[in-house]
């Protein structure tokens, strides 16, 4: 009886989704700091995966896809000119972080941060205006 209900539980919810895929998900980390700073670090995980420590140079991005389900999280920690900040960067599949509706459009897919001097802005790409869109998020 046990071995009917595995073989039913794996159909019904492993199988459908090993066979649709999913919807893929991207953090971006842009680098917009000043000319001439201190080198940006930052290392990002979440409970499953450690992306390790990284140091994107100035204006480029350091960025990451995966498939999420519900309870889904990426936090980063950043350090730069004697500062440090911790934070999610993803724990919302419909806005990216759970505050993050005052920000971006519902079913944002592609979370896009900015770390600046003044501190950290998150945003998403505005299909209308064909650019990206930033809103301060937090000060470092």
């Amino acid at each position: 009886m046990v071995h009917l209900s595995v073989k039913i539980l794996f159909l019904l919810f492993i199988m459908p989704y090993n066979i649709q895929g999913c919807d893929h998900y991207e953090v971006h980390i842009h680098n917009n700091l000043p000319k001439n700073s201190p080198q940006l670090k930052l290392h990002c995980a979440s409970g499953d995966d450690d992306l390790g420590y990284k140091y994107p140079g100035l204006g480029t991005d350091f960025n990451w896809s995966f498939c999420p389900n519900p309870s889904t999280l990426f936090f980063c920690h950043f350090w730069w000119a004697g500062k440090d900040l911790r934070f999610d960067v993803f724990n919302n599949s419909r806005v990216c972080v759970r505050d993050g509706d005052r920000f971006v459009p519902a079913v944002t897919t592609k979370c896009q941060w900015q770390v600046q001097a003044d501190g950290f802005y998150l945003g998403y790409f505005d299909d209308i205006s064909g650019q990206l869109k930033f809103k301060k998020y937090r000060d470092w």
